[in-house]
């Protein structure tokens, strides 16, 4: 069960947070800008700030996706991160 970790800077473009895979995954998402006043927002394709689900600076939010699934953040601000956590 492979266990990777990465940073992910998010602006204020839609950018690909968890890309596809060969088999399903489980990815915990955290907003890495801890003290700062930005905030991201996580969802599909077409996801924005209006519409997405916001992530916590405090606690981990977990998706279960599928293999040909990705999910997007996107940022408050220009100089937003996300904390990426996936198990496949």
């Amino acid at each position: 069960m492979p266990v990777t970790n990465s940073a992910v800077s998010v602006g204020t473009a839609r950018t690909e947070v968890a890309g596809p895979s060969i088999a399903p995954k489980l990815v915990y998402l955290q907003d890495g800008d801890f003290d700062g006043d930005t905030a991201v927002y996580v969802g599909g394709s077409a996801v924005t700030t209006a519409n997405g689900i916001k992530l916590s600076k405090t606690n981990t939010t977990v998706f279960q996706i599928d293999a040909d699934d990705a999910l997007f953040a996107i940022g408050s601000g220009a100089t937003s991160a996300v904390r990426v956590t996936s198990v496949s």
